[in-house]
């Protein structure tokens, strides 16, 4: 924005709960989708003072909504609006395709509304998982293989982190990789499962030669699946022993999954169990 020329802004989306002082909680992510059909949500900003010179039809309301990891001055500034403008000069062609262009944005919607405002709607591209980028940075990526550039929120975004794989190619372009595949296909099950349990990863790793091993959320503990896929009967298991173990109050150090006939569990204390 140029200088002389705030905003405010009016919220009237729900709350999204910050982690580590601040973060996009994982269950908005979830829920995304419920929440943009409901039409709950969306920020306006309005101009303070725009002066005399700005036309018969000056921008004052600029309204946004979709936006869940994008923040609204991110999507002002893809769509290259500014307070002031002759609302009848603004090329809305040329605004949709502008936020398009942005390979976090799925599709956008752009209107104009006399005397004084446009609306612009988003369907955001969300993450599925994070996964290290560089040294000590994270990329979010999509739930189609795709790496999302680096927004403000994603140093906060809460999902489950993908580890294992090598380092992601830049943002826009898609990660081309078979572990990343069966990574993203588990969390996707899991998510459709039970949200619950998908609240439970903290953390799925490709482990060479072993295949995928889950870390949990509450306790860290580690669930090996061993290679391949793991379909949904076997995440079924694994919700119902971990269901059991948290109503138990029992802390789980490893659960091994890799068995035909049985899940092996061991506890904190040291013991360990069948599970048919």
């Amino acid at each position: 924005m140029k200088a002389g020329k705030q905003m405010r802004t009016e919220r009237h989306d729900c709350d999204r709960s910050r982690r580590e002082g601040g973060g996009v909680k994982r269950i908005a992510i979830a829920a995304c989708a419920v929440l943009l059909l409901a039409g709950i949500g969306f920020s306006a900003y309005k101009a303070s003072a725009w002066g005399d010179e700005a036309g018969r039809f000056p921008l004052s309301l600029l309204e946004i909504s979709g936006n869940v990891v994008l923040t609204e001055e991110e999507v002002v500034e893809l769509a290259g609006i500014e307070p002031g403008m002759d609302l009848l000069s603004i090329d809305l062609g040329r605004v949709e395709a502008a936020v398009i262009s942005s390979p976090r944005i799925e599709r956008a919607y752009v209107a104009r509304l006399l005397p004084d405002h446009v609306l612009i709607r988003l369907d955001e591209k969300l993450p599925a998982a994070i996964v290290p980028f560089g040294s000590s940075g994270f990329v979010e990526i999509a739930d189609d293989g795709s790496v999302l550039p680096v927004a403000e929120r994603t140093a906060f975004v809460d999902i489950p982190l993908i580890s294992g794989l090598g380092e992601p190619p830049s943002g826009g372009e898609v990660f081309d990789s078979e572990n990343l595949r069966t990574a993203l296909s588990l969390l996707r099950t899991a998510r459709e499962l039970s949200p619950s349990l998908w609240m439970e990863i903290s953390e799925v790793h490709i482990a060479p030669g072993s295949g995928l091993v889950i870390y949990t959320v509450a306790d860290g503990a580690e669930i090996r699946f061993g290679s391949g896929a793991c379909d949904r009967m076997e995440l079924s298991q694994l919700w119902a022993v971990l269901s059991d173990l948290r109503t138990r109050g029992v802390t789980a150090e490893t659960i091994d999954m890799r068995f035909r006939s049985q899940i092996v569990v061991r506890t904190a204390g040291g013991g360990s169990r069948g599970r048919a």
